[in-house]
């Protein structure tokens, strides 16, 4: 999945950069980072991707992967493909929903907002992502979110 899910990333990161689009977060953070330190970053960055994708070439080799930040690629993709296409397709929506549950402390959610996630979150804490998408996706394909 998170093979996958970089791959994505990638065509929707190319496709932005030749329209002239905003830096992604995997690119733009090296502006802040010293010159002598961005291929040690670069290299972790792109450490599972290349374990993933070269896992051929070393059968006894482990990774401590942590799965985390396939869910912020994949988010990250969802929202710059709604910048360049200017469409939000109902699975992103329901993602990106996902993800702001998830992962609430990661994020500024506006006041008015804050505690309908927080009851969002503990209601579905439980029952897991697959219960959320699939309660979610027909009311997303009949009203939007």
């Amino acid at each position: 999945m998170h093979t996958l899910a970089a791959a994505g990333y990638a065509v929707v990161r190319d496709i932005n950069k030749k329209r002239g689009g905003k830096l992604m977060p995997r690119e733009g953070m090296f502006e802040y980072i010293k010159p002598e330190h961005r291929k040690r970053l670069h290299d972790k960055l792109m450490e599972a991707e290349n374990f993933f994708k070269h896992a051929d070439r070393d059968h006894d080799a482990t990774l401590d992967f942590n799965p985390d930040l396939t869910d912020l690629f994949i988010m990250d993709a969802c929202y710059r493909y709604a910048e360049l296409t200017g469409e939000m397709p109902p699975l992103f929506q329901i993602y990106s929903g996902w993800m702001m549950m998830a992962y609430q402390e990661l994020f500024v959610h506006p006041k008015d907002k804050q505690q309908e996630i927080a009851y969002l979150a503990k209601t579905f804490a439980t029952s897991g992502r697959t219960s959320y998408f699939n309660e979610m996706l027909p009311v997303v394909m009949k009203n939007g979110i």
